[in-house]
This record gives C-alpha cells, sequence and structure tokens, in this order.
C-alpha cells in the first residue's frame, strides 16, 4: 500500500472508509504524523474520534496532549472517556508541561482531566498550578488538585491539603481527610474533623485515625459510638480494634445491634482486643442468624 493511498483512505469522505483506515493504522505508522491524525479528532463520527485518540495514545507523543484534552469535554460520553483515559498513558515528563497548561483551561471537565494526568508523574513542578486548582469554582477540580498534592508526597503541599479541609462541599473534606492523614504532625487535624457536618467525612475521620494512636484518638472514636450514622459507628469500632483499644464494655453493646455489618466489626474488634471479658460475648454471637457475624466470632475466638 503507497503512502498516497492510505492517506487518501484516511481522510476519505466515506466514515467507513476513514473507519477501516484507523484499524489498520499500525501497519503504516511510520508514514503517519500526528498532523495527519489530529484533524480527525474532530471528525463528526465518533467512533473516529475514539479510535483517533486510541492512536495518538499508542504513538505516544505529547505534542498531542492539548487536542486530546480538547475532547475530555467531547459530547459523546464514550469519546470523553476514552479522552481522559488516554491523557493518563502519557507517563513521561514530557508531558509535564502540557498536562500543568491544561489545568488553565476554561472547562472544569478538562482542567480536572489535566490535573488526573498529573497524578502519578508526581513533578513538583506542578505544586504552583495544583494549588491554585485547589481554589478553583469546580468541586470536582479542587478534589482532584488533592488527591494530585497528596500523590507527591511533599511535606510542602501539607498547607494546601489543610485548607481542603474547610472546604464548603464534603467530597472535598471528605478526599482532604485521606490526604492529610499521610503525613505526621496532622493529629489534631484528625481529630477535629471527627467532627464534621457530614457523615462521610466523619467515617474517612475514623478510618485516618487508625494510624493514630493514643488516649486523644480512643476517646474521639468511642464519641463517634453516638453517630446517628451506623456507617461511620461501624468504622469506629473497627477502629479501635485496630488500635486494640481496651473498650470492651464500650463495644459489647453493639454486639446486638440490628445490623449485622455492625455486629461483624464488633465481634472483629473484641476479638482484638485481647480482653478476657469478650469471650462471653463472643461464644454468644456463634449462634448468630447472620453466618458473616459467626464466622467473625469464631475468628475473633482464635484470636483471644
Amino acid at each position: 500500500m503507497s503512502e498516497i493511498t492510505f492517506l487518501d483512505r484516511l481522510h476519505s469522505e466515506d466514515v467507513d472508509t476513514r473507519r477501516v483506515a484507523l484499524t489498520e493504522i499500525d501497519e503504516n505508522l511510520d508514514i503517519v504524523r500526528i498532523e495527519e491524525l489530529l484533524p480527525l479528532l474532530r471528525d463528526e463520527d465518533p467512533a473516529i474520534r475514539r479510535l483517533t485518540l486510541q492512536v495518538l495514545e499508542e504513538i505516544g507523543d505529547v505534542a498531542a496532549i492539548p487536542s486530546i484534552l480538547e475532547l475530555t469535554t467531547d459530547s459523546d460520553r464514550d469519546v470523553a472517556e476514552t479522552a481522559k483515559a488516554s491523557l493518563r498513558e502519557f507517563r513521561t515528563a514530557y508531558a509535564i508541561d502540557p498536562l500543568i497548561a491544561g489545568i488553565a483551561h476554561k472547562n472544569p471537565e478538562a482542567r480536572a482531566a489535566a490535573i488526573h494526568g498529573l497524578r502519578d508523574l508526581r513533578s513538583a513542578k506542578a505544586i504552583p498550578a495544583l494549588e491554585t486548582a485547589a481554589d478553583d469554582a469546580s468541586k470536582t477540580v479542587r478534589r482532584e488538585a488533592l488527591v494530585a498534592l497528596a500523590h507527591l508526597q511533599n511535606p510542602a503541599v501539607l498547607p494546601i491539603l489543610r485548607r481542603g479541609l474547610q472546604d464548603s462541599e464534603s467530597d472535598v473534606r471528605r478526599i482532604a481527610v485521606g490526604a492529610v492523614s499521610f503525613f505526621s504532625g496532622t493529629d489534631a487535624d484528625l481529630l477535629r474533623i471527627t467532627t464534621d457536618s457530614d457523615w462521610q467525612v466523619r467515617r474517612e475521620a475514623a478510618i485516618a485515625l487508625r494510624r493514630v494512636p493514643g488516649k486523644p484518638t480512643v476517646n474521639a472514636l468511642l464519641a463517634l459510638l453516638s453517630d446517628s450514622h451506623w456507617e461511620v459507628i461501624k468504622v469506629a469500632i473497627a477502629s479501635l480494634g485496630t488500635l486494640q483499644a481496651p473498650v470492651t464494655a464500650r463495644i459489647l453493646p453493639f454486639i446486638s445491634h440490628e445490623i449485622a455489618d455492625i455486629r461483624i466489626a464488633s465481634a472483629t474488634a473484641l476479638g482484638e482486643s485481647g480482653e478476657p471479658e469478650a469471650e462471653a460475648a463472643l461464644k454468644k454471637l456463634l449462634a448468630d442468624p447472620d453466618t458473616g457475624v459467626s464466622k467473625a466470632a469464631a475468628r475473633a475466638l482464635e484470636r483471644l
């Protein structure tokens, strides 16, 4: 097949001909420049746009990133998702600059996609742009910025992550809790957030406190046993167990809770406590009608 013939097919007026040419492009990569492919990202056919994205991803030329970024907001969902996935495959330092530039895109979905693409590159060069993004009007962009900053594992970003704990959106605060928890010296931050107005944030705080042994942590987790959401109570019990806190008396009332998940968490925590007074309660749970509970009780008794 000659170069002219193949390129003519690639830009044929017939959509099926264009599609077939794209599927055969592996055999012609040596004669195709990305300049020949970029116009196809504006093709009227969504399948053509999606196939072109896949080819550009395979070629891996970072010069295509700005054009790919435009398709993250495509009207066709499959095309948009393919574009977002493609950006995450540019795992080279040469992709850092065009992705940082993408954080300034006018569309928040594109900004979020650019930040997601930067996540695994872990470049300190992106910190200034990510700090700006952490204050973006879009909660999706703010959330992605916090995740990308956390991936850097750089103490310099901790003040930015801490600001996220005060975000007006609970989704962002929840991400901030997980991000902050991986840094030392954040015990007080995590303890404060256990009283957040959103139950999912409180649950995330209860999970994070598993890494923070000590009396203040135990007291905060015990307070969460009175939470209005059972999901928070379940995690608080589990965290108390992980910390092997000697609080059997406070957990015992939950072995008869109507929700099986809480009974399972209670059995597991009692087993991890190592306290002899837990034995009778665990033996009682062996007869629980829920098999998950009875199995958890049996495992807990083995640990006592």
